[in-house]
Parts: C-alpha cells; sequence; structure tokens
C-alpha cells in the first residue's frame, strides 16, 4: 500500500472508465483507474458504425484512440482488477498488487455477454453472431435473423430488429411469451416469429453463420436457415457494487440517479453498461463525464466542509 491518497479511483477501463478519466484529468483530480483497456466488450467489437464521428472504426483503434487522448493527462492506469472494497474515511481498493486509497470511486465495471457455449458460438462470433441489436442490427436490414433470448430486454431487441430486418425468429427457452410491457407489440409485429420450449443445440455455416439447430421440447433436431443470430440477456459486473451496498435492480445493475450518476453511497457513482439501459458507446461516454463531473463537485464539497471545521 501506498501513502498516496487519490481524488478518484475509477474501476473498469472501457469507454465510461476512460471517458471518465479523462474529465477527471482535465479538472486536475489525482486519478487512478484499474482494468486491461485491451479486455473490454468494445476492444472486442469489430465495425463500430454507430459511434459520432467515425463513419466506420474498429473498436480496438477506438480503445486506442481513447487511451492516447488519456495519456495527456496524468492518469495512472493500473491494469489490476479490485478484489475487495473497504469503505472508512476513503475507500480502500484490494488487488493482487497492492492496496490503493481514494476518496471517491466512480465504477464503470460494464457487463458480460450471456453466452450459450454451445457449437460455433465462438467461431461466428463477428461472423454472424452478435450480442447486441442495436449495435449491428443495421448489418441485417432486409434480412432474416434469429434471436435467442426471453424476456423484456430480448422483446426490445425483437421489436428494435422487427423495423429493419425481413423476418425475426425468436428461439426462447421458456414455455411462452415472459414480457408484459410489450407482449402486445411483438404479437402485433407481422414479422415475428416465436419458438418455444426451445434448447438451441448448435450454429453452423461455412465462412459464415448461415443456419441454427436446435431442438423443441426435447424432440428431434432442426434447422433454420438464417442470415445472424442475436444472443440476448447479458449480465452486469457488479459483485463489487454489492459488496459496496449499493442498491442493485432486478437485473442486478447499479441503480444511479440520473443525470449526476450519484448511488446512494456518498461518494460512489457509477456508469456504463453496469448502470442498465442500451449498451452504446456513446451511453457509456456521456455517463462517465456525468460521473467525473459529479465526483469533482463532490471532492469540492467535501474539502469545503473540512475547511469549515
Amino acid at each position: 500500500m501506498t501513502d498516496t491518497i487519490y481524488d478518484v479511483a475509477i474501476i473498469g477501463a472501457g469507454p465510461a472508465g476512460m471517458t471518465a478519466g479523462l474529465y477527471c484529468g482535465r479538472a486536475n483530480l489525482s486519478t487512478i483507474i484499474f482494468g486491461n483497456i485491451f479486455d473490454s466488450n468494445l476492444a472486442k467489437a469489430g465495425d463500430v458504425e454507430n459511434y459520432p464521428g467515425f463513419e466506420s472504426i474498429q473498436g480496438i483503434e477506438l480503445v486506442e484512440k481513447f487511451n492516447k487522448q488519456l495519456g495527456k493527462y496524468n492518469v495512472l492506469q493500473v491494469p489490476a482488477y479490485i478484489n475487495r472494497i473497504i469503505r472508512d474515511d476513503v475507500f480502500r481498493l484490494i488487488t493482487e498488487n497492492g492496496e490503493f486509497d481514494a476518496r471517491s470511486v466512480i465504477i464503470s465495471t460494464g457487463s458480460k455477454h450471456r453466452e450459450l457455449n454451445i457449437p460455433g458460438e465462438k467461431e461466428f462470433n463477428y461472423k454472424g453472431v452478435s450480442y447486441c441489436a442495436v449495435c449491428d442490427g443495421s448489418f441485417y436490414k432486409g434480412k432474416n435473423v434469429v434471436l435467442i433470448g426471453h424476456g423484456d430486454q430480448a422483446a426490445k431487441s425483437a421489436l428494435y430488429l422487427a423495423g429493419l430486418c425481413k423476418e425475426v425468429l425468436i428461439l426462447s427457452n421458456l414455455p411462452e411469451i415472459e414480457t408484459t410491457a410489450y407482449r402486445d407489440q411483438i404479437l402485433a409485429q407481422p414479422n415475428i416469429r416465436e419458438f418455444f420450449n426451445v434448447r438451441v443445440l448448435a450454429l453452423k455455416g461455412k465462412e459464415n453463420l448461415e443456419e441454427v439447430e436446435y431442438s423443441i421440447k426435447g424432440g428431434p433436431p432442426e434447422t433454420v436457415k438464417t442470415d445472424g443470430v442475436f444472443i440476448e440477456g447479458g449480465t452486469p459486473n457488479s459483485v463489487l457494487a454489492q459488496e459496496l451496498g449499493l442498491r442493485l435492480d432486478e437485473r442486478g445493475n447499479i441503480t444511479v440517479n440520473r443525470p449526476d450518476m450519484t448511488t446512494e453511497v456518498e461518494g460512489v457513482f457509477a456508469a456504463g453498461d453496469v448502470t442498465g439501459g442500451i449498451h452504446q458507446i456513446s451511453k457509456a461516454v456521456g455517463e462517465g463525464a456525468c460521473a467525473a463531473v459529479s465526483a469533482a463537485l463532490y471532492l469540492k464539497k467535501k474539502k469545503a466542509r473540512k475547511t469549515k471545521t
């Protein structure tokens, strides 16, 4: 452990975390970022065509641009993960490489995709397999796609895709529609079909994905031709948030007060995919900026209170 107490500790080095780091650095706050920038969902993405300012850019290239800009400021990057956080007079962050203290924390730990762990899933990643309808739906305009998932998130994605694609086939492992808010809209869409009690067995193709193999109610394998598959149902990386006592919603996302990105724990802010909503780079960047500004204001007020006493 060092004697340094950082103004802000940012947990997570995706677009939300790096943006928060940029704003904190520009505000002359002593800042430390934990995480590997090359391990974020953005770094693993293929073509990005919906981030303002770039007609098309590789995810890894955008990460490198973020990082280069961040390098202009005195922000320490530690490619380590937080094992524990202890809340006392300051926040003590414990890693495999040591312990670090900070006066405030921004959690931007993102989310992880739901993986089916079936043959063909990894082979056709970004070759017909996507985990984000809003990100990649435009690549499938006028085509047939399969959406694997259930619940409100899958329903919203199916409705979004229905506005772009020729046909959307929903494969659900549940016996019926599991969405109250979007049930009528789903049923009203002529280009959405649903199969229930489905177990997806494999994703098949040559260079790109061509078909999905599945079974209904344990019956014989069937296949359906498709141009793409969208897998819905990711989970937020909110374990550390639970340890801090932050309130989570029913999906495990950190509950925040927008637009300040404050949480119910004083001095703790959150931004990006871990707060729920659409998983988009622009959304993460905006929330990262808001969280950083809020952290700066919090630290200023805290310093003013100490000066008065």
